[in-house]
């Protein structure tokens, strides 16, 4: 059971946000305060609540069952103490969420983040940063699910492997299979994965990312772009940037015209 609101509750300062967006970074929200934005503002869109950790999981569970219109959720810092029963809250009631920043989340496991990615198909960016407990299952999951996914944040999860690239690798085959089997719509994006950071996840080999890239060419280690970070696990001249080998394709052309 929640504890009722009182009248120092912020509830009149969440009535008049409706709908649209809400930004309050490391601003000290309690469960009350949860349980009040809940209440007021059902049709939230966007809200950034990142640096706030005085508020328990159950909370945001429970807002997640009110604000079910959520397409952007800045959740980076917050999840700790059990978050599994929050995110699992989430990938049930939040379906057309498209941005998801779980960063700091030390607690995420792959209980909570499998959850989402059966539940949040329309995923475009999840940033997953420092989630240390994050394993090959929650990558899969989101490769199997989350078909639109463009943005990926895997940085300093150690426990990611191979197996977790590879299965990467099928999005694309997958979003094309759909596209002739008549699934698919025209504002889905072809392009796949356009921004990856594996920093320090250390047990990745070359193959396995290479065949990642050959899968899709936006993704750039050049300094210009910069689409794939791989420092700490890689070297960035490990894998041939897309630009330089369009480059290099470019050269040829012109020289054998030139003869």
């Amino acid at each position: 059971m929640r504890a009722p609101l009182s009248k120092c509750e912020p509830a009149h300062f969440f009535n008049f946000i409706k709908e649209g967006s809400l930004f309050q970074q490391s601003f000290k929200l309690s469960d009350r305060s949860l349980y009040a934005l809940a209440h007021g503002c059902q049709k939230l869109i966007k809200l950034n609540i990142s640096g706030c950790s005085s508020f328990s999981d159950n909370a945001l569970a429970y807002l997640s069952s009110y604000c079910k219109q959520l397409k952007v959720l800045n959740l980076c810092g917050c999840v700790k103490a059990a978050p599994d029963r929050a995110l699992k809250a989430i990938g049930y009631n939040c379906s057309q969420l498209q941005s998801l920043n779980l960063g700091l989340g030390e607690e995420v496991g792959d209980d909570g983040e499998t959850s989402l990615a059966y539940g949040c198909h329309d995923l475009h960016a999840l940033d997953l940063c420092g989630c240390v407990l994050i394993t090959d299952e929650s990558v899969i999951a989101l490769a199997n699910n989350c078909l639109h996914l463009t943005s990926l944040d895997l940085y300093y999860c150690r426990n990611i492997t191979d197996r977790a690239m590879y299965a990467l690798t099928h999005i694309r085959v997958k979003n094309r299979n759909q596209m002739w089997d008549g699934v698919k719509t025209g504002d889905e994006d072809e392009d796949g994965l356009m921004s990856l950071n594996i920093s320090q996840c250390t047990a990745l080999t070359l193959p396995a990312v290479q065949a990642l890239c050959d899968s899709f060419p936006a993704l750039h280690t050049c300094p210009g772009r910069h689409s794939l970070i791989i420092s700490g696990c890689l070297k960035p001249t490990s894998i041939p940037c897309a630009c330089a080998l369009q480059a290099h394709h470019e050269v040829n052309k012109l020289t054998h015209h030139a003869y």
